[in-house]
C-alpha cells in the first residue's frame, strides 16, 4: 500500500488552515496572581485520563480537582472562554453549568487534597492480566488496579500517592525518593510499571499490580531529572534533564539504550509520535528538537528564537526557554510552550519550520506545561497561577500515505533496518521521516 500511494501520489491533503491565533476554547480559573505568586499554587502538570473520561488539575496548594472530561469539553466546542470561566467560578448552582443534553457538568468533580505540594501526576490503567503476562500471579495483593483508571501524584518531598479518581480516597503512598519528585508516567500498554523521576538524579520504577513494588532504580543521570515519557508500544522510556540530557531506556532489559547529543542547555520536556519513531524534545536552549528514535538522527529543529541565538548564549539564561512539547494523536502537528509567553502548533507535514498559529498565556502569566487530548482537538496548558487554559488545535486529515506509514510504524516498528524487508529505496527516507 506504502509502494503504491507513493507513486500515484494518493493524497487527502484536506488542511484546515488555523489563523494566526489559536483560539481559546475554555479556561480553569483559580484568581490567583500568576507573577506574584506564592510558591506552591503553580499548576505543574495537568493529565488526561487515557480514555479521556477524566482530566486531572493540579491547581496549587496541595489540591487536585478532577473532571468528567467526557462532559466538560462538550461544553467547550463552540463556546467562548467566559462561559466556561463561569461554570468552574459559580461551580454546580449555575444554570449553565450543563452541556448540550443537560447534564450537570461538574456533578462528577472529585477535589483532593494531596496532603504535600503536587509537583507531577499522571492517569494508569490496566487490561485484564492474562493479556499481559504468561503467567497468572496466584499470591495476594491488596488492591486489584486492573480494570478502573487510578491517579499517580508526585511530591515536593519525595512522595508519590495513588488515589481512586471516582471517590478521591488515598490508597497507597510510595517512599523512596530523596527529593522532589519532577514527573509520573505509566506504561501505555497496561502492564500498570510507573516510572517517576526525581531531583535526586534517580528513575524509579514501580509494579502497581504488586501493591506498588519498587523493583528498579535506573542511574545515568548526572543531574536533576525534568521528564519522562514512555514510547507508545511501551517498549521505550526516554528521559531528560539537566546537562543537555536525553536517554533513551530499553524498559524490557532496563538498560540504556540511547544517548542523544545536540542540545546546548537543559532539557525540560519529551514526548513521542503515536507511532514511535519520533522523539522531541524541548530544551532552555531556544530550541525543540524532532529525532529519528531507532538512529537518533536529527530530522527537524524548531527554532523559538528567530535568528537562533549563538550557542554561548544558549549555554545561559534566556528569554526563551521551550518549557513543554507534546505530538498530536495523528502526529501531524506538535504543541510548544516558551517562557516567551506562547503556545506555538507546529505542522510538520508542511517543510517551513515556522509556527502554523500561536496562542498567549494569561495575562501576566507564564505557561508550566502542556498537554494534547488522547483524541486531538484540544490542549491544555497549566499556568504559574495554578490556571489552566485550552486551546483548539489544528486539524487537518492526514494522507493517505501518511496514515499507511503510522500503521506500518505501529505494527512492525522500523523495517527500513530490517534485511527481511524488501523496500523500494525512494520509500525508506518517507518511512524514517525524513521526508513528509
Amino acid at each position: 500500500i506504502l509502494y503504491v500511494c507513493r507513486w500515484l501520489e494518493v493524497s487527502l491533503n484536506l488542511v484546515i488552515v488555523v489563523a494566526g491565533e489559536a483560539r481559546v476554547i475554555g479556561e480553569l480559573i483559580t484568581g490567583r496572581d500568576g507573577v506574584n505568586y506564592a510558591l506552591g499554587g503553580e499548576s505543574w502538570k495537568c493529565a488526561f485520563a487515557p480514555d479521556e473520561s477524566r482530566f486531572a488539575w493540579s491547581c496549587g496548594f496541595r489540591k487536585v480537582i478532577i473532571l468528567p472530561w467526557n462532559r466538560y469539553k462538550n461544553c467547550l466546542w463552540g463556546q467562548n472562554r467566559h462561559v466556561v470561566l463561569l461554570m468552574w467560578l459559580e461551580a454546580a448552582q449555575s444554570e449553565q453549568n450543563a452541556d448540550k443534553e443537560g447534564y450537570e457538568v461538574f456533578a462528577e468533580k472529585v477535589s483532593i487534597d494531596a496532603g504535600f505540594p503536587v509537583t507531577s501526576l499522571a492517569f494508569g490503567t490496566g487490561t485484564p492480566e492474562q493479556d499481559l503476562v504468561p503467567v497468572k500471579r496466584e499470591y495476594w495483593t491488596r488492591f486489584d488496579f486492573s480494570k478502573d483508571l487510578i491517579l499517580a501524584t508526585g511530591h515536593n518531598n519525595g512522595r508519590i500517592r495513588i488515589w481512586d479518581p471516582y471517590t478521591g480516597k488515598l490508597l497507597l503512598e510510595l517512599t523512596d525518593h530523596m527529593k522532589p519528585v519532577t514527573d509520573l508516567a505509566f506504561a501505555p500498554d497496561g502492564s500498570l510499571r510507573l516510572v517517576s523521576a526525581s531531583k535526586d538524579w534517580t528513575i524509579k520504577v514501580w509494579d502497581m499490580s504488586d501493591d506498588g513494588n519498587m523493583f528498579k532504580t535506573l542511574r545515568e543521570h548526572p543531574g536533576p531529572i525534568r521528564s519522562l515519557c514512555w514510547s507508545p508500544d511501551g517498549k521505550y522510556l526516554c528521559s531528560t534533564g539537566d546537562k543537555q540530557k536525553v536517554l533513551l531506556w530499553d524498559m524490557d532489559t532496563y538498560s540504556l539504550q540511547r544517548r542523544f547529543s545536540g542540545h546546548y542547555n537543559n532539557v525540560l520536556s519529551c514526548a513521542f509520535s503515536p507511532d514511535g519513531a519520533m522523539l522531541a524534545t524541548a530544551s532552555c536552549d531556544t530550541r525543540v528538537i524532532v529525532w529519528d528514535t531507532s538512529s537518533g538522527e536529527q530530522l527537524r529543529i524548531l527554532n523559538h528564537m528567530n535568528p537562533p541565538p549563538g550557542v554561548i548564549y544558549m549555554s545561559g539564561e534566556n528569554n526563551s526557554v521551550v518549557r513543554g512539547v507534546t505530538f498530536s494523536p495523528n502526529g501531524c502537528h506538535v504543541a510548544t510552550i516558551c517562557s516567551d509567553g506562547f503556545v506555538r502548533f507546529w505542522n510538520l507535514m508542511c517543510e517551513e519550520d515556522e509556527p502554523e498559529s500561536m496562542g498567549s498565556a494569561l495575562a501576566g502569566d507564564s505557561m508550566l506545561n502542556c498537554s494534547f487530548s488522547p483524541v486531538g482537538g484540544a490542549v491544555s496548558v497549566g499556568h504559574a497561577s495554578g490556571s489552566v487554559v485550552f486551546f483548539l488545535a489544528p486539524t487537518m486529515v492526514p494522507s493517505l500515505l501518511h496514515l499507511s506509514r503510522m500503521c506500518v510504524r505501529r505494527s512492525l516498528g522500523d523495517i527500513t533496518a530490517r534485511d527481511d524487508v524488501l523496500l523500494p529505496h525512494t520509500l525508506k527516507p518517507y518511512l524514517q521521516y525524513k521526508q513528509w
